[in-house]
């Protein structure tokens, strides 16, 4: 029976090639898609779920409220590891990570590389990451100063095929000398670490202070297997009041619960790992985190694509119903049973998702490295050996074709035999209003994606050409000049300036977007606390990002007291409450012995992003400097590698060892909105494939109708209709379902775009122009695929058409 159904199905589909095509060719797109949406959704699942012990390992989180501002942040004190084991029961193991924020300068002989991802971790660091090495004792690896641990793809760059275990290498500007203790696996693409180097914490002076105001490290706890995580949170804030009291009374003068009265908060929070790459949205991440809403999204345009696709199926099939009517009566009138038909039909259905899974295989395989490039995943089909992701193919596959086969199997088979062998069955007319709901639904979906897809075009653009209050256009940014011989910053300046392709050039310790430091200022007239983000700045900094002041003046050399001056923002004299800012002074707490430092306002800036267009612009001071790490050079337009090739020349003269190292300002803000570049791409591509898919399905239905209205459209050009004529009667009832589809797609989209542009402190408007564009576009693809078989049907010659039957 099963050989029987087989057979029948297949020839079926032979019988029906042009349908057959159209409906494998959309399923084989749809589950292509899944299986790419499948493989993103599995990784970005995957993060963290590795190790060992991934769910008893919790990352601490501090959360505060100081001076009316919320932190979250991943940074913690020092301390905080060694006395959570002490103080609590639930923690078994603890280990810090210390994010070294510059490159580092690793030397071996003669070779020198720049190398970035350098993180600082202590000798239990293998305890709670079950990390394997191919060289070396995790044990012990990182237990003595000055011993380091390299991933093994770094230990090829160095040593080659050689063993680097106990060889030596020379670090930093200092020149340390660290030993390789230690040659771990490359690490994983689902881990938020991504690391090159480890270095022994024990080597840090920094790691042995004891003030737990100093938040710089990251705290992961191994916990008890039969502990709470909850539990052990709620125990958390006991150190607050035990260790963070008295230095709160320090710095900010007033005790823990005055703090508090004033509305201050302080605590710790636990993130438990494997949740840390979709749900952790805090400051100081190691690496851009994950989102759980885009696997949600991305999970939504797979279902809705294979959802089309099954449209598609069952649209073709019931429209088709007149062409198998006397099939199914003349099975029943023969005896066959209305559950032997519904298997039939559901056997083909069946069938076709067979060849499309097979099909959607080798496309897979083909689009593959291209989704990677846009998406900046590592994926590849080996995804297919992760247990149960073959069995979820399998029933992808049974899935799509029982429920595209489910109505045409339900539906063709409920025919009466006596009304189909008399001729009384009107093609599809019961299926229509069903029908037309599907398409309706197609469209839906597919003017949907092209609204959010604008969107979120819309927005990367606005961010990428807003004014941010300075102009970021032509300034390279070298940001390791602390590598330069002692004394040497001020000459390599000044040598910039006298080319001519250098426009201007300024040393700071910070360079926007990276400005990352805060300090609490008070105002001299009250002892309430305001935190200010911070930078050092010299003379020429103004002119050189070309920032605009609104009141007083800039540092100036004329001025002696400048080292004691202060710029602020805008948004720092509303902090303050200034109503004439000039001349004021704002007292920074943290001077020698607690004193309290004054700096005189001598300048207010217009506000502008220093940080993401996802922030408000925060309260800002620029102090005076003299030395810095970073070198911003304003350059003139032009031949932009001949001017770097220029500054690297001057830079080897002053310090020949060092690498050259720079950046374009405005390519590191661009990298902000990377996430969002990508979403965008991807989404651009997913949505281009629901309406080819859409616009199969649209082909083969006007096709049909065509088929079905031959003699119809014969008569009117006898009648004297033009081809235009036929075409525009053709094309009009797919139009209106068209029409009805974009008003229920506009606010729909509308309200799911407004919700994600208030992730945004600057954003675009979601402008008219943009539904119209996205109803005027499905409208122009809807006519041009209904357009191509509809002027096929009405170019033919009326006689042939009469003639048919």
């Amino acid at each position: 029976m099963l050989r029987n159904y087989i057979k029948v199905a297949y020839r079926n589909l032979l019988n029906q090639k042009f349908y057959s095509l159209l409906n494998i060719l959309g399923l084989s797109i749809g589950i292509a898609c899944c299986l790419l949406i499948a493989f993103y959704v599995l990784d970005e699942l995957s993060f963290d779920k590795f190790y060992e012990n991934a769910d008893r390992i919790c990352r601490v989180g501090l959360m505060g409220k100081i001076a009316g501002q919320e932190i979250q942040t991943t940074n913690t004190c020092p301390p905080l590891a060694t006395v959570a084991i002490q103080e609590f029961p639930e923690v078994i193991n603890s280990t810090r990570i210390f994010v070294y924020d510059n490159n580092q300068v690793i030397r071996y002989g003669e070779k020198v590389w720049p190398e970035e991802k350098v993180y600082y971790a202590d000798s239990t660091f293998f305890e709670l990451f079950d990390f394997k090495l191919i060289e070396g004792n995790s044990a012990t690896a990182l237990k003595e100063p000055n011993t380091m641990v390299l991933t093994q793809p770094v230990a090829q760059k160095y040593f080659g095929d050689d063993i680097a275990l106990g060889k030596t290498l020379v670090v930093g500007n200092d020149k340390k000398t660290y030993t390789v203790t230690g040659v771990m696996e490359p690490l994983p693409s689902n881990s938020h670490f991504d690391f090159t180097i480890l270095f022994s914490m024990a080597t840090m002076e920094y790691s042995r202070n004891d003030g737990w105001l100093n938040n710089s490290f990251m705290t992961y706890l191994l916990l008890h297997p039969d502990a709470s995580p909850q539990e052990l949170e709620s125990k958390l804030g006991s150190l607050v009041e035990k260790y963070v009291g008295s230095e709160i009374q320090q710095y900010l003068g007033m005790s823990l619960e005055t703090f508090q009265k004033q509305g201050g908060k302080y605590g710790y929070f636990l993130q438990p790992m494997p949740s840390i790459h979709l749900y952790s949205h805090i400051s100081d991440e190691m690496e851009p985190s994950g989102d759980i809403a885009y696997v949600y999204i991305f999970s939504a345009i797979a279902l809705f694509i294979i959802l089309i696709a099954c449209i598609n199926f069952m649209n073709l099939s019931t429209a088709r119903s007149s062409n198998r009517a006397k099939e199914v009566g003349i099975r029943k009138t023969l005896g066959t049973q209305r559950k032997s038909l519904i298997i039939q039909f559901m056997a083909e259905s069946v069938m076709v998702s067979f060849i499309s899974t097979l099909l959607a295989l080798i496309l897979a395989a083909l689009l593959l490295p291209g989704f990677n490039n846009i998406s900046g995943k590592s994926l590849s089909l080996w995804y297919f050996t992760v247990p149960g992701v073959l069995a979820g193919l399998l029933g992808l596959m049974l899935v799509v074709g029982l429920l595209a086969g489910s109505y045409p199997a339900f539906y063709l088979s409920s025919f009466k035999p006596v009304e189909v062998l008399k001729g009384k069955l009107i093609a599809g007319m019961k299926s229509k209003g069903i029908r037309n709901g599907l398409v309706v639904f197609q469209f839906f979906i597919s003017i949907s994606l092209i609204i959010c897809t604008s969107v979120v075009y819309n927005q990367l653009l606005f961010a990428r050409n807003k004014n941010l209050g300075f102009n970021k256009e032509n300034v390279l940014v070298i940001s390791n000049l602390y590598r330069l011989p002692e004394g040497k910053q001020q000459a390599f300046r000044e040598e910039l300036i006298n080319q001519s392709q250098v426009i201007n050039a300024s040393i700071s310790n910070n360079v926007p977007p990276g400005v990352n430091n805060t300090s609490i200022f008070r105002n001299k007239t009250t002892d309430e606390d305001h935190i200010v983000s911070t930078y050092n700045v010299d003379y020429n900094h103004l002119p050189t990002m070309q920032l605009s002041l609104v009141l007083g003046r800039n540092f100036s050399k004329e001025y002696l007291t400048d080292t004691a001056a202060i710029l602020i923002n805008e948004a720092a004299v509303k902090e303050f409450g200034y109503e004439n800012p000039l001349n004021e002074i704002i007292l920074s707490p943290f001077g020698k012995n607690d004193d309290l430092i004054p700096y005189k306002v001598i300048g207010v800036m217009k506000d502008f992003n220093y940080e993401s267009l996802r922030n408000k612009v925060r309260p800002l001071a620029l102090k005076l400097t003299e030395n810095g790490s970073n070198l911003s050079v304003r350059i003139a337009t032009g031949d932009a590698r001949a001017i770097i090739n220029m500054v690297e020349e001057k830079w080897k003269s002053y310090a020949p060892d060092e690498p050259f190292e720079y950046s374009f300002l405005d390519e590191d803000y661009d990298a902000l909105f990377r996430t969002e570049q990508r979403l965008g791409k991807v989404f651009s591509i997913f949505t281009g494939f629901a309406i080819l898919v859409a616009c199969l399905g649209l082909l083969g239905l006007a096709t049909f109708t065509a088929e079905q209205r031959t003699k119809e459209i014969g008569i009117r050009k006898v009648l004297g209709a033009s081809v235009t004529h036929v075409v525009v009667l053709l094309s009009k009832e797919f139009t209106k379902l068209v029409v009805i589809a974009f008003l229920l797609a506009m606010p729909v989209a509308y309200f799911s775009m407004y919700q994600w542009l208030q992730e945004f402190a600057f954003r675009t408007e979601i402008k008219p122009g943009i539904f119209i564009l996205a109803g005027i576009a499905a409208l122009l693809i809807a006519w041009v695929t209904v357009s191509f078989q509809a002027i096929k049907a009405a170019s033919v010659n009326p006689v042939k058409s009469l003639k048919s039957e």
